[in-house]
């Protein structure tokens, strides 16, 4: 019978995310980036951009709950839990901007959204460099 064997030093491996992990990690940003995208294009080119931006804001939705999920069940990306989890809860601000503040009619709640999406990419963009610092070894 062997004892399991202790890795080697500078061995990294269990802090590298899974290739699932560090795509839907990667693809947040790409998101998040259309978004503000379509948003110019809507108010400088043309109204009906709004829709993309719309459609674009609930894709997001997909890679984040797939990081929320992982971080939940693959230990080496449960360091990440915090950062994922402002990452959730700055993703669910804003809907509730956008949402509360068309149907109150309240400007500042509306002016929150674009605020909060910067802070919801600045997130995104940490647990991107994250995962890439992991993976340099």
């Amino acid at each position: 019978m062997s004892l399991p064997q202790e890795s080697p030093a500078g061995d990294r491996s269990h802090r590298i995310a899974p290739r699932h992990f560090a795509h839907a990690a990667r693809l947040v940003p790409v998101l998040l980036f259309a978004q503000f995208f379509t948003a110019g294009l809507s108010l400088f080119q043309d109204a009906a951009f709004w829709e993309w931006h719309a459609v674009l804001g609930a894709l997001a939705a997909v890679p984040i709950l797939a990081l929320f999920i992982s971080t939940l069940i693959v230990r080496s990306v449960r360091p990440l839990r915090w950062w994922v989890g402002c990452l959730v809860l700055l993703y669910l601000l804003q809907i509730v901007y956008i949402v509360a503040g068309q149907n109150s009619g309240s400007g500042v709640l509306q002016a929150m959204h674009p605020f909060n999406g910067s802070l919801l990419l600045a997130a995104a963009l940490v647990i991107v460099a994250k995962v890439e610092r992991s993976h340099k070894g």
